[in-house]
């Protein structure tokens, strides 16, 4: 199977079907394989920059990046350290939405993937580990 590189990303049911692939030939170990199949929530951290029109660009925090200048990043931490806006949201907790809405693809498309895994892998993948 081709070696996934950045330039050549593969979908999640590629990326499954390799795993699945070395496990057969014994290249990685079922631990590995569980370790690499791990999904994380939120498998970045928040990280900003500064854009082209002086900006400062917060990523990490939803689908698109929070885009504020100096004055409006201060006044936004001022609200936040003075406590109003975790007052609202207790003051209107049960309008608010805790959950998260869901994914058109899922992460990476491995919703997908969880999904279509019938009864005959997961009895294929028990009898891996037992060995």
């Amino acid at each position: 199977m081709t070696p996934i590189t950045p330039k050549n990303k593969a979908t999640a049911y590629q990326q499954l079907a390799q795993i699945v692939d070395d496990i057969k030939q014994e290249k990685i170990s079922v631990k590995q394989a569980m370790n690499k199949l791990q999904v994380k929530e939120n498998s970045t951290k928040p990280y900003a920059k500064v854009s082209r029109s002086g900006a400062v660009a917060l990523f990490g925090i939803s689908k698109d990046p929070i885009v504020l200048y100096e004055s409006q990043w201060n006044r936004l931490i001022k609200t936040v350290q003075s406590g109003y806006l975790t007052k609202y949201m207790e003051y209107n907790k049960d309008r608010i939405s805790h959950s998260k809405p869901p994914r058109k693809n899922g992460v990476d498309g491995v919703d997908e993937v969880v999904q279509s895994i019938n009864v005959e892998t997961v009895e294929n993948v028990n009898m891996l580990m037992n060995k």
